[in-house]
């Protein structure tokens, strides 16, 4: 259960504390005094995404933080799987920054939305005005069969085994529109694999290539710089090399005489032998220099066809080009490998589909053993809240296809007239009745649901005298087991409350704010009182509003 309260800069609620007991607890005020403030403050702790626009004071953040009391047997499980400590009251608390940050925490730990909401809404339920209308939702309808048939844990098996089957499914669709795509473009991908290969390239050919014509570009003007080179190093009579020779062998005769001479020595034999190897190479090169016009027009051949597959695929190095060739082979092997995946995929889809099938008639059957019962109860109800010749029941149609609540469409038919056929709730029901027939059901399901705390957002909105009373009084029995708090702008059901607070809003240093007080016994009679008669009290509302209090 809830058991404490604090906003904090939360819209035009600056701070606020309340403090919440067991069993039955009305807040009440005037419209427009900030109850649905109160509850949207309360639904960012429940994990509803929030933005700056909540903020009071922009130089502040807006936290709102809950107190929850639950057995730890329960929640153990939830606590381990998440890594989260439990602690005894439990504190759950939300933050919203100035620059929209949002940040949820469990205990001080911080925590995703997610993991918030799987959490919370198993503790409490928030029953708002819009919420009335999804009665007529075809899923809200079939979530109420399944509570009152308390098939829960079977229902999540089948959730997660077709989310499974979902996303299965999706990836063999995608796998077979790639597979189709592959086959079209097979011809092409195979064309393109047949004319690299055809080049039969070696590694850095087109880099080889252009540097052999460079060369053989070039090659009268090479040939004359290195026979020029040769002569003048060792053809000639008397060649560079020679003379050098000459000169060490003049130093060797004087080497000894000192360490500078010894070292020009040494440096001359170096140098001897470096240009003797020099030489050599450049004689090689010259003599093995050899332009063959036959091999240019082969070089150029073959360039120009390395050029055109670099331009088809924009590519810029013969790298590049064994590169798309692996590329393209492997899309090969895998438009072969296609088939292969599509018939595994294809036979674990369908062995999942078959037993989706096998649970969605399991539940299918639960459900329908729950029909009548669940209409007895609702009529029952319906007929203590004054409607006599109430008529509900749940219409059932089998689908052949399976969705996330498995194979079961259901309709809830309704008329509260004798001798008008029943129809679906849209069309059937107006505002007061949707209300009577919403707390009916929130009130057979809700024990089944296992929430501990459930809120109600004026659902008795469209009733009055006898009939709020008797929905005040289907409250009151409700909190015998879960802690209800009502939202009300009925004195009737106001009356029913063990804990009354009254919300209203005061001017504060030149700002509208929303508050809170929880009500003594005078303060109830005088506002049960001013919501009999309005703003001027008179001994007959005050009368009356003491005789409410004391039925």
């Amino acid at each position: 259960m809830l058991k404490h309260l604090s906003i904090t800069n939360y819209a035009i609620i600056e701070n606020v504390e309340l403090e919440f007991n067991n069993g039955f607890t009305v807040i009440t005020g005037e419209t427009g005094a900030g109850k649905s403030i109160l509850l949207g403050a309360l639904s960012l702790i429940l994990g509803k995404r929030a933005d700056i626009s909540v903020l009071n004071n922009m130089d502040k953040k807006c936290i709102v933080e809950g107190e929850f009391s639950f057995q730890k047997s329960t929640y153990i499980n939830f606590f381990n799987q998440n890594d989260l400590d439990y602690e005894e009251p439990n504190i759950i608390r939300r933050e919203i920054s100035a620059s929209g940050k949002s940040r949820a925490f469990i205990n001080d730990t911080p925590v995703s939305l997610s993991v918030l909401k799987e959490l919370t809404s198993k503790l409490v339920d928030i029953h708002s005005q819009h919420e009335t209308l999804q009665i007529k939702d075809n899923k809200f309808q079939i979530n109420v069969i399944d509570a009152f048939a308390n098939i829960g844990d079977e229902l999540d098996n089948y959730a997660r085994k077709y989310a499974k089957y979902i996303s299965n499914k999706q990836e063999l669709s995608n796998l077979v529109n790639v597979a189709n795509n592959a086959k079209t473009d097979l011809d092409y991908i195979t064309f393109q694999v047949q004319e690299i290969e055809a080049l039969s390239l070696k590694t850095n050919e087109k880099e080889s290539i252009e540097s052999e014509l460079e060369i053989i570009n070039n090659a009268e003007e090479i040939k004359s710089v290195l026979e020029n080179a040769a002569n003048t190093l060792i053809n000639s009579d008397q060649n560079l090399l020679f003379e050098l020779k000459n000169i060490s062998n003049l130093f060797s005769k004087i080497n000894n005489c000192s360490s500078d001479y010894n070292s020009i020595y040494e440096r001359l034999n170096s140098l001897v032998i470096e240009l003797e190897d020099i030489a050599n190479e450049i004689d090689k090169e010259n003599n093995e220099l050899n332009f063959n016009p036959e091999n240019l027009s082969y070089l150029n051949d073959r360039l120009s066809k390395i050029f055109s597959i670099e331009q088809k695929h924009n590519l810029s190095s013969t790298k590049e080009i064994m590169l798309l060739l692996e590329k393209l082979n492997n899309q090969l092997r895998d438009s072969h490998s296609y088939e292969e995946k599509i018939e595994e995929l294809t036979n674990l889809v369908t062995t999942q589909k078959e037993e989706l099938f096998k649970i969605a008639d399991s539940l299918s059957a639960k459900r329908k053993e729950n029909f009548i019962n669940l209409s007895n109860e609702i009529v029952t109800n319906l007929n203590l809240l004054g409607m006599p010749d109430a008529f509900f029941e749940a219409e059932h149609q089998v689908l052949t296809e399976l969705n996330e609540y498995g194979i079961d469409k259901i309709d809830f038919l309704f008329t509260s007239n004798k001798g008008v056929k029943a129809q679906v709730l849209s069309k059937a029901a107006s505002g007061g009745e949707l209300s009577r027939l919403m707390l009916t059901i929130k009130s057979i399901i809700a024990n089944n649901k296992s929430i501990s705390t459930i809120v109600f957002d004026e659902i008795d909105t469209g009733v009055s005298g006898d009939i709020a009373n008797k929905m005040a009084s289907i409250m009151k029995k409700m909190s015998n087991c879960m802690q209800v708090i009502a939202i009300t702008h009925l004195p009737q059901v106001a009356a029913k409350g063990e804990n009354h607070y009254k919300i209203y809003k005061e001017n504060k240093d030149g700002k509208t704010l929303t508050s809170l007080s929880k009500l003594n016994k005078d303060g109830r009679v005088e506002e049960l009182a001013k919501m009999l008669s309005g703003e001027k009290l008179s001994s007959a509302a005050i009368d009356n509003a003491k005789i409410l209090l004391k039925n």
